[in-house]
């Protein structure tokens, strides 16, 4: 049972970096031909939050090993601190890209946006300054800070993405917004859920304490962040590569094979 949780987490892991990736180069791709500042954004968040920063981790891990919280050689706490440096660039990146996109000029989200990444980054640097990349369990009151904003950052993308996609429903019905964009909206909302889920999933062992809790646990957490990681490949393709099926399903036209 244990071989096949083990490997159901590793295909399901595999399947979300590589989408991401796909998905993230698609937008700097993107980003290069328009010289706009969103797909820009956007593509280094992914990039750095499901592509380096949670790949370098993994690697982190599988170095110091999974029932080991803390890095005793210097290749696994390199990993850590590149894996954790590269994760919270792409936080940074999302949440200016929510802040250019949905909020550009409101002094109130600039005001969040600052605050968030202030306490990302006081947190991050306050705590290993003392652990030096060494223990990925949980630290002191700066650790908690940078938590803070990590369990939350995905909630603002999803907040504003179903507030826009009410918007272009409204639109849409009197026909002034493509029905497939206007689904992309709902697609990315539900994209940014799946990623606090799988976010608070993989940070409950932090919470649980002891080794013992932890190896308790660590079968039922694999499946159900595997789980959301599959959902978010799903959501991925549907939003950037639709097929036919799926572009008349939500009544949008198919484009002609020429």
């Amino acid at each position: 049972m244990s071989a096949l949780i083990n490997s159901y987490h590793l295909v399901a892991t595999l399947l979300f970096v590589g989408m991401s990736a796909v998905v993230s180069l698609r937008l700097l791709h993107l980003a290069g031909r328009t010289g706009h500042k969103p797909e820009l954004l956007l593509g280094l968040g992914v990039l750095g939050t499901a592509v380096l920063g949670y790949g370098v981790m993994i690697a982190a891990i599988l170095v110091r090993g999974a029932e080991n919280p803390v890095a005793t050689t210097l290749l696994a706490r390199i990993l850590q601190g590149t894996g954790t440096v590269l994760h919270d660039v792409g936080v940074t990146m999302i949440v200016l890209f929510v802040l250019t996109v949905f909020r550009h000029g409101d002094r109130w989200a600039l005001a969040l946006a600052a605050l968030m990444l202030g306490a990302l980054w006081i947190g991050e640097i306050g705590w290993e300054s003392q652990n030096r990349f060494r223990d990925s369990g949980v630290g002191n009151g700066f650790w908690w800070l940078r938590y803070a904003v990590v369990w939350t950052y995905p909630l603002w993308p999803m907040f504003e993405s179903y507030r826009y996609y009410g918007l272009m429903r409204r639109r849409q019905e009197i026909g002034l917004a493509d029905p497939m964009v206007t689904n992309r909206f709902f697609l990315w909302g539900t994209g940014s859920l799946g990623t606090a889920l799988a976010v608070w999933t993989s940070s409950l062992p932090f919470l649980l304490g002891g080794a013992n809790a932890v190896l308790a646990a660590l079968p039922a957490i694999q499946i159900v962040t595997a789980t959301f990681g599959c959902i978010t490949v799903v959501i991925y393709s549907l939003t950037f590569f639709p097929p036919a099926a799926y572009r008349r399903w939500v009544g949008a036209p198919v484009p002609s094979p020429a």
